[in-house]
């Protein structure tokens, strides 16, 4: 561009504004002039009943708005409640009242549940715990020493582990599961926080929850006799009773 042609185009700018400011004054004047002119005549009086029904539509919306933020925060707790609920009637209501044993067992586990987890917390009073006693290389004991697993899907191989503590098994789809077995000292939090489906177990005399979230399988087991978390979690290719037979065949030596 030269000169020429940018000194044109600035004063077209310059001229389109200038043009624009007039306009604006004539329509600013004729706007206040009719303002003033409604002011002075009693008809152009916006009525009583219509400024009413404007500030009542008005209130209707903000109490709206009111009632579903109350709602929201309303259906935060109910959400919340039915998880309790839900865990403490799956877990004590029928067993607490049949079983001496399962009744000494539950006063020694508790349940802390909150609105996105439920915690495990095994309180063993006389201190006993699973000991870990070497099995050579056996296969059963290859990922634990106290503990065997019995059953693997067929197609699944162990492509990772952490001796005594995890072992990850995968098939060529992709599809994997994980064994976890941990000392029962801490805690254990399990992801409760609106799943699909969620259900007491009884697994080898051990109480826990299966959770079922994204089509993922999470089963948590406590082991109150050995102070032990037993854990199986599955990605979404396998189903719950797949899931279940495989920490059905966990067996604590």
């Amino acid at each position: 561009m030269t000169e020429r042609e940018r000194l044109l185009e600035e004063f077209d700018d310059a001229y389109f504004a200038l043009l624009m400011e007039g306009v604006a004054n004539k329509e600013g004047e004729q706007l206040i002039a009719l303002n003033e002119m409604l002011q002075d005549n009693p008809e152009a009086e916006v009525p009583e009943s219509v400024d009413k029904r404007c500030l009542e539509t008005i209130d209707r919306h903000f109490a709206k708005e009111q009632r579903r933020i109350g709602l929201r925060k309303a259906g935060k707790v109910l959400r919340l409640a039915a998880v309790i609920m839900g865990i403490s009637v799956l877990l004590f209501t029928s067993a607490f009242a049949l079983s001496e044993d399962f009744r000494v067992a539950t006063l020694n586990l508790m349940l802390t549940v909150t609105e996105r987890y439920t915690q495990f917390d095994i309180n063993n009073s006389d201190g006993n715990s699973v000991q870990a006693s070497p099995k050579g290389n056996q296969a059963g004991f290859a990922y634990f020493q106290n503990a065997e697993i019995g059953w693997v899907p067929e197609g699944f191989e162990c492509t990772e582990s952490v001796p005594d503590i995890l072992a990850r098994f995968e098939n060529e789809q992709g599809e994997y599961f994980l064994v976890s077995i941990v000392s029962g000292h801490g805690t254990m939090r399990v992801d409760t926080e609106n799943p699909e489906s969620l259900e007491h177990i009884t697994v080898n005399g051990y109480e826990g929850l299966c959770t079922v979230k994204y089509g993922e399988v999470s089963i948590t087991l406590a082991d109150l006799e050995n102070d032990l978390y037993i854990g199986v979690d599955a990605s979404s290719g396998l189903s719950v009773d797949t899931t279940k037979k495989i920490a059905e065949n966990i067996l604590i030596l």
